[in-house]
Parts: C-alpha cells; structure tokens; sequence
C-alpha cells in the first residue's frame, strides 16, 4: 500500500536564506565536491531553493567567491602577543591556513583586490604592524601588497596543481612592478557605468583614425544590451581614475568553451600608464581561477597598439588551419563587417605561463 504524500505542512521549516547562509552552504559544496562544482544551481540545490532565490543575496557566482573568501579571512587569528617582526609571521601563517584549508578558494585572492570587510580587516593590521616595525606609510602600503599576494601565492602553493602554482608564483613577482599610475585598481564594472564604457571604446577609436583606419574608428561600440549581458555575468573589469570613473574596460566572453577576449579598450588619455595589462590579468585570473588552461583574442596584425602588443605580453599567432570552430566564426563575421581591409587574425596564450610585459 503506497504512503499517503506528505504535506508541505508537515514538513520541516526551512532555514531562512541569507548571504551568510547562501555563503557557507558555498564553502561547503567547495570543500566536499570541488571548485568545478561550485555553481549557483548547486548551491540552490543544497539549499533545497531555485537558483533565483540566490541572487536576492549574492548577485552572481563571483559575489559568491568574493563572500567565501571574506568569511574564511574572518577566521584568521590576530595575535596579541610579541613583537612587530613574530605577530607578522603569525599573522600571516594563520591566513595562509585559513585560505588552505580550501581548495581552490586561495587562488580567488589574485582576482580580488582586498575591498571587503575582513579582506581590509586583514590589510590594516599588517600596515599597524609594520609601522609599529618603523616603517613609514608608504613603504608599509608597498609592503602589505606584496605579503598579501605572498599569502594567496603560498596557499595556491599547498592546495593546487603546477599549473595555478606557476601561475601564482609570478603573479607574486609581478606585483614588485607596482600599479600604474593614475587611478586603480581594477574591479568588476557595474551596471551604471554602461554609457562610459561605450563612450571609452569610441574615445578609443581616435588612435586608428590616425593610422588611416576610418571604418574602425567610426565603428559603433558594443550595445548597451551586449555590455550589460557581461556584467550581469561577472566578466567585465573596469580601470577607474582617482574619481572612480572608468577609463579603461575589458569584456571576456566564452569560445568554444575557453576565455575570449570580447573587447580591451582604454581612454588614450591614458595611453601607456598599463592599463591594458592590468585590466587582462584580471581576465587570465579569472581563467585560471576557473580551471582554464587558454585565453583567445582577435586582433589586427599591424596595428602597433594591437597584435605586437599582444606578442609582447605572451600571445602567439593561431595558424588558420589551427583554428576552433568558433573563433573561425568569428573570422567569418570580421570579414563580412569589412575588418579584414586590414590584416587581421587570432591568437592564444597559455595561462599557466602567462607574465605580460
């Protein structure tokens, strides 16, 4: 005799959802089942809720990550004891096993910049710290960036393959390099700052007017609709100025199941402060963060500011024959819209390797 079904009456509350819920329901799907498993579905099944509930407490899978991290840094001991030089280590030991005792979570420090509460919590004992060593401010500030990115690289170190490790390990190197300046750092665009987006990538068109590429510089830019679909999904970074205005963005779209570089366009205000670079580390740590080995673009071959550029950061040439269905669909639609007036063509780098110049 089959049992009479169960009425929604009957059943056990439910625990009210919250960002904090919704976080550590996150963190413990990471640590049983992985990072390739973390999705905003899965963590809605745990919850035994629809995905769009979710998004009433983190706004996509990438607040998700940010909100793990800043609940693990929150677990990190502050010592109270002992000299400037023995809190330091301390400190930092208990972050890098804070940060290690989930895998894959330590590698979303390099996407982040430290803005959220425990992240600057963390940030501003060590800068107390190391001006109580008698450092002054702006050497502690140099400092702190680099202990930081020795905390997430260390972390990477104990709990990830070679290939992020490798990665990490440079990036921690890279950073001796400084940010450039004017403005920064990089962060995740917002809804709001669509119009200025558009309004960089027609300021940046000027520069190919000059080299004779009119079709290119009076090009329409990305459709208001096309740029918000990237940062309603989480990958479109912005450079802002001292005001926090945007003068630079990168949009990164998916090909063929690997990272593409949509658009990277910069203010030439702002022509040679790195800006570009800066704003593709953030896409290379969002494709290592995520598990991918390659990132794709297509560029014009002769423009200096295009191709040689790329070069000189790491991306080589794909040979046509050599490329993936979709990026020969993109080839495709450049050639329809006229681009190839001007020699175009694709290109990869591979993250693992990747440092910039």
């Amino acid at each position: 005799m089959n049992a009479a079904p169960v009425s929604r009456r009957d059943r056990p509350a439910k625990v009210p959802l919250s960002r904090d819920l919704v976080i550590e329901t996150g963190l413990r799907v990471l640590d049983t089942e992985g990072s390739a498993a973390l999705t905003m579905r899965r963590v809605a099944k745990e919850l035994d809720t629809g995905a769009a509930s979710l998004y009433v407490y983190v706004a996509h899978r990438d607040d998700l990550l940010t909100g793990m991290l800043d609940h693990v840094l929150s677990q990190v001991e502050v010592p109270a004891a002992g000299d400037w030089r023995a809190r330091v280590t301390r400190l930092v030991e208990s972050a890098i096993d804070a940060l290690g005792r989930h895998d894959g979570l330590a590698f979303v420090a390099f996407g982040r910049f430290p803005t959220t509460e425990h992240a600057l919590g963390l940030i501003e004992r060590l800068l107390i710290l190391l001006r109580d060593g008698g450092l002054d401010s702006t050497t502690a500030a140099w400092a702190v960036d680099l202990i930081y990115r020795h905390i997430a690289a260390e972390s990477v170190r104990r709990t990830s393959g070679d290939l992020r490790a490798r990665w990490a390990l440079r990036a921690l190197l890279n950073g001796i390099v400084g940010t450039p300046a004017g403005g920064g750092p990089a962060r995740l665009a917002r809804a709001d700052e669509i119009a200025a987006l558009r309004e960089i990538e027609r300021r940046a068109g000027a520069p190919f007017a000059e080299v004779g590429m009119i079709a290119v510089a009076e090009d329409e830019p990305p459709s208001w609709e096309t740029l918000r679909a990237f940062v309603v999904d989480g990958r479109a970074w912005v450079w802002p100025d001292d005001n926090d205005h945007p003068v630079g963005y990168l949009v990164l779209g998916m090909v063929d199941g690997r990272p593409h570089i949509e658009q990277v366009s910069v203010d030439p205000a702002y022509a040679g402060a790195r800006i570009g670079k800066r704003l593709i580390d953030c896409a290379v740590a969002w494709g290592v963060r995520n598990g991918f080995e390659e990132m794709t673009l297509t560029t014009f071959t002769q423009v200096a500011w295009n191709g040689p550029y790329y070069e000189r950061l790491g991306f080589r040439y794909i040979a046509p024959g050599d490329e993936t269905p979709g990026l020969r669909a993109i080839r495709g639609s450049e050639i329809e819209d006229g681009l190839d007036e001007w020699p175009r063509a694709c290109m990869r780098v591979e993250l693992g390797s990747w440092v910039g110049g």
